[in-house]
């Protein structure tokens, strides 16, 4: 019956981790044997020349693990197993004397390609290594600002600075806990008070190339507005990528679902729906409930989808809190209070970060 060979190939012969057997014979000037015109090696010297983790005889059984590879093989036979891998040689192992002589050819391709297999695995590793210590952006999105002071309470309380002081409190708490995490980069789209329109923050997002889009805001209702209460995190119906970002059309920043009908259904990315940016903004905004929710007394008005302006247009995770009524006046008073404002930041933080970690962006 005709044998067959499988040559392996070495693509990488120049790699100084890529073992050559011949190469290290001839260096340690190992003796090797020649029968019927092939070249045989001793097990003895093989073992000295390759030092592996283990290795072992057991009658006509031998066995050895190299760089956590396990090659068996049985003197007499044509039969090489390495891990679950069979591999036919051209010349069976022999035992001439007490000694056992190995075909030199196929063994020195086998190591080879063991070697080249752990530098892939190595070579996939750093790869693996080195996407993680690529940027992973997260920018804050204080809401409203400058002329534009959004919900105002009874009281005079503006929502324009309730959201900036708890998106300052955020991005220093983000700072303090993930500062062993240098490629975590964490950027507002405004630090103090000044007016952004909804374009500018979306095309910030997008010249960041942020990864996570993070609106922080303060609800008002027209009804009810004395009793008001809770918390509730928004996240997209839908992403849309546009060649250039459309005007804003009200106030609040809302698309009307009409409007979404009306749009060019080519505009909607299929593939932004269907990889996750929705779906990773929905888990994104579950975890800022569930942290609100530990340290709140409010109502947990639940996850929802929203129309947002600034969810819909940026192509990321993005989620917009709102995070208590300011026209509620207690709320109001609680939002007037710095530790108030601080246990909400720990908490929209304590979100991110497990969030991220639920990601695998950082560590458990």
């Amino acid at each position: 019956m005709k044998k067959i060979y499988f040559l392996f190939l070495i693509l990488f012969a120049g790699n100084l981790f890529c073992l050559n057997l011949k190469e290290v014979i001839k260096e340690k000037k190992l003796p090797t044997y020649i029968i019927k015109d092939q070249s045989y090696i001793s097990l003895k010297s093989l073992i000295e020349a390759i030092n592996p983790e283990s290795w072992g005889k057991i009658e006509d059984r031998v066995f050895l693990i190299y760089n956590g590879t396990e090659i068996k093989f049985r003197i007499g036979t044509d039969i090489v197993k390495v891990d679950k891998k069979t591999i036919i040689l051209n010349y069976p192992p022999k035992e001439i004397e007490g000694e056992i002589l190995i075909p030199l050819n196929d063994f020195s391709s086998i190591i080879s390609a063991i070697s080249e297999n752990k530098n892939e695995k190595e070579k996939k590793e750093i790869i693996k290594n080195e996407e993680k210590k690529k940027p992973y952006i997260i920018l804050i999105d204080p809401g409203h600002g400058g002329k534009d002071s959004g919900a105002i309470g009874n009281f005079g309380l503006k929502e324009k600075d309730v959201n900036l002081d708890v998106s300052l409190r955020l991005a220093n708490y983000l700072h303090k806990n993930l500062e062993k995490y240098p490629c975590i980069k964490i950027f507002l789209t405004r630090n103090r008070d000044i007016f952004l329109t909804l374009e500018q923050r979306v095309q910030m997002a997008k010249d960041l190339n942020a990864n996570m889009f993070f609106c922080v805001h303060t609800n008002s209702s027209r009804y009810n507005r004395n009793s008001a209460s809770g918390f509730e995190t928004y996240y997209p119906k839908s992403k849309e990528e546009v060649e250039s970002l459309p005007e804003v059309t009200n106030n609040e920043g809302i698309l009307q679902d009409e409007e979404t009908e009306d749009t060019a259904l080519a505009g909607i990315l299929q593939d932004l729906n269907t990889t996750n940016a929705i779906e990773e903004s929905r888990i994104l905004a579950e975890f800022v409930q569930e942290k609100l929710a530990e340290r709140l007394l409010t109502p947990d008005r639940g996850a929802r989808q929203g129309n947002f302006y600034v969810l819909r247009y940026t192509p990321i995770v993005s989620i917009l809190v709102e995070i208590g009524f300011i026209c509620n006046p207690n709320i109001e008073l609680n939002l007037r209070d710095a530790e108030v404002r601080q246990a909400i930041a720990e908490s929209l933080g304590n979100a991110i970060i497990e969030y991220l970690k639920s990601r695998k962006i950082i560590e458990e």
